[in-house]
């Protein structure tokens, strides 16, 4: 696979990447563990079968660009109400079957890209913490991960926190059609001593509940490929940042642009990746339309 990192205000150089195969870390192993049992208590004729990014095989952008079930947090902003809950029908089971396979299944994938996001994770809170400091240092700085899922992320915010960077605390409010992700990403969230800082949101990202430029800063880790309506997704996120100093910090794969081979095979493999992946595509040219949303403040490095 191809790696691409970068900033939105950004755009990626690439690097190979090799798979390789990492045992589940005891923590949360043992959080599986007890929901699997679980969950086979109430459906045990359901396997988990489906691998949302089975064929992650592709281009991956990331970078980083100038949502409700709530939960006790810094709540720093108010929700508003969305006019679109979400724009497909979704199955209990099937969401069901996701949350568990995102829950286990990306654990040696976020072993490959750990140094990777870590280091774009920790310039984006160095970026808060500074607009934090110029602003006297009172604000909770507010971020919307979008598509959360079962919010891997959490052990990058709780890295970033731990460096030394000077924040008041945090909102964070996950944004997730899928309902049953949201024990998984608390699950994490507890893991990494994130409770207090975590709310997450039944909603898309095509019409998020938020007030215009309320947000510090947005995040998507392979998101954009799933969402319904790319371009009003992206308009979304730019609408929600604030004017001044608002981030958008994105990790996506994408339709390579280098390899017409790989290209290829991306688009005979999309219908199929679309069907068992939850709305997964191998071939949006997503960085582009980052940059023309973004009128091209995106620094890709």
């Amino acid at each position: 696979a191809l790696l691409l990192i970068g900033l939105a205000s950004g755009f990626c150089s690439s690097k190979s990447m090799q798979r390789r195969s990492f045992g589940l870390p005891n923590a949360r192993h043992a959080i599986f563990q007890a929901r699997h049992q679980r969950d086979e208590e109430e459906q045990n004729d359901v396997k988990p079968s489906i691998h949302r990014r089975s064929l992650l095989a592709s281009t991956v952008t990331a970078a980083y660009c100038t949502c409700c079930h709530p939960f006790s947090a810094n709540a720093a902003i108010e929700l508003t109400q969305s006019s679109t809950n979400n724009l497909r029908p979704r199955s209990k089971l099937i969401d069901r079957i996701f949350a568990q396979q995102m829950a286990t299944g990306m654990i040696d994938y976020e072993k490959e890209v750990e140094q990777y996001k870590a280091a774009l994770f920790q310039k984006l809170f160095n970026t808060l913490a500074s607009g934090s400091s110029n602003s006297g240092g009172t604000s909770v700085p507010v971020i919307v991960e979008v598509g959360m899922g079962t919010f891997p992320n959490a052990q990058y915010y709780a890295k970033a926190l731990s460096s030394g960077v000077e924040l008041k605390g945090l909102d964070i409010i996950g944004v997730d059609p899928n309902l049953l992700m949201s024990s998984y990403a608390q699950d994490n969230a507890r893991l990494h001593g994130l409770s207090s800082s975590l709310r997450t949101v039944d909603g898309v990202a095509e019409d998020l509940p938020f007030a215009d430029g309320s947000v510090d800063a947005v995040v998507t880790t392979l998101t954009l490929c799933s969402v319904e309506d790319q371009i009003k997704a992206l308009s979304e996120i730019r609408r929600v940042l604030k004017p001044n100093g608002g981030k958008f910090m994105f990790w996506e794969h994408v339709l390579s642009e280098d390899d017409k081979n790989l290209a290829l095979q991306q688009t005979i493999l999309n219908p199929i990746q679309t069907i068992s992946a939850d709305g997964c595509h191998l071939n949006r040219r997503t960085g582009v339309n980052i940059q023309k949303t973004f009128d091209g403040n995106v620094d890709l490095n």
